[in-house]
């Protein structure tokens, strides 16, 4: 045998031995699809520790938007996100206000950011918190539904920038945020080719699309909704997940399974990897939120 055919085999192994490697061990719990749920009532993760874990293990939960107070140390939170943590369960720091949107609040923001990032600096590597989750939703607000739509949207682009800037600046926790479905429709002032859904996608790592409906197809459902979010995420390089509800809603039964329950949500949800197959953005889903799930009808 030539020398050079000796050097090509031993390349050859060389490199089935690393993509056999990368394929056992390559992936971690961020490549894996996610599945995720808020939990906003922090006081939980005292009184029932145990049955929020356990419940995260039967439904298959990998990912725990936490809320945060920053007014509470350290120590209140570290022993839950420890074993949270041990259960394979990535937590992100949650935290939002209508009222974020607006250029006055921006410092609380900046606090939670704050928090975090001194959090993730004093505890031990199995205690960490993974990324900063915000939900901020100034389209609530009545100024947003007058004539100072354009001024809400530009201060709270103003947050957005601050608080992406400071996080990147300061730490590598990713940053991820909601946003509803339909904000492809509303332009980003004086550029009307660019919406400012795609606009929020492109400063996030990574966004939770509200897709609030109650089913995966047909007219007016999940994958009907969600194509120009998913598309523009496509086009940046980035993640999606298509989050649903399970609280009761004043705005219909259409826009959550709190009326069909579990068992129903389930097989709607399991249809989602395939409806949305084209689209290399999508990377699981989100309930909203624990404290409504758990009680949702089998």
């Amino acid at each position: 045998m030539e020398e050079n055919d000796i050097k090509y085999l031993q390349l050859s192994a060389v490199c089935m031995i690393l993509l056999l490697t990368a394929i056992l061990t390559g992936f971690s719990s961020q490549d894996a699809p996610r599945r995720g749920t808020w939990l906003w009532h922090s006081s939980l993760i005292v009184t029932e520790s145990d049955q929020i874990l356990s419940f995260a293990k039967e439904q298959g939960v990998n990912l725990l938007y936490l809320k945060i107070d920053p007014t509470k140390k350290a120590e209140y939170y570290q022993p839950f996100i420890k074993r949270a943590r041990a259960a394979g369960i990535e937590i992100e720091a949650l935290g939002g206000k209508a009222s974020w949107g607006l250029k006055e609040n921006r410092q609380q923001i900046i606090d939670l950011a704050d928090w975090v990032i001194k959090y993730n600096q004093t505890v031990t590597s199995k205690e960490t918190i993974s990324g900063i989750h915000l939900d901020i939703e100034p389209y609530t607000l009545a100024a947003w539904k007058g004539n100072q739509k354009e001024d809400v949207i530009k201060q709270w682009m103003g947050n957005v920038e601050a608080y992406v800037g400071y996080i990147k600046r300061n730490s590598t926790l990713q940053v991820t945020c909601d946003i509803p479905f339909w904000l492809d429709k509303t332009p980003i002032p004086n550029n009307p080719n660019i919406s400012l859904s795609k606009w929020l996608i492109s400063k996030h790592d990574v966004v939770t699309v509200m897709a609030y409906r109650d089913r995966a197809e047909g007219s007016n459902s999940i994958s009907t909704i969600v194509p120009p979010v998913m598309t523009a995420a496509d086009e940046l390089g980035k993640q999606v997940l298509i989050a649903v509800e399970t609280k009761k809603s004043n705005e219909g039964n259409f826009v959550t399974f709190y009326e069909e329950g579990k068992g129903y949500m389930e097989k709607e949800l399991g249809k989602l990897p395939k409806l949305l197959s084209s689209y290399a953005s999508y990377n699981g889903v989100a309930v909203h939120s624990y404290e409504y799930w758990k009680s949702l009808k089998d």
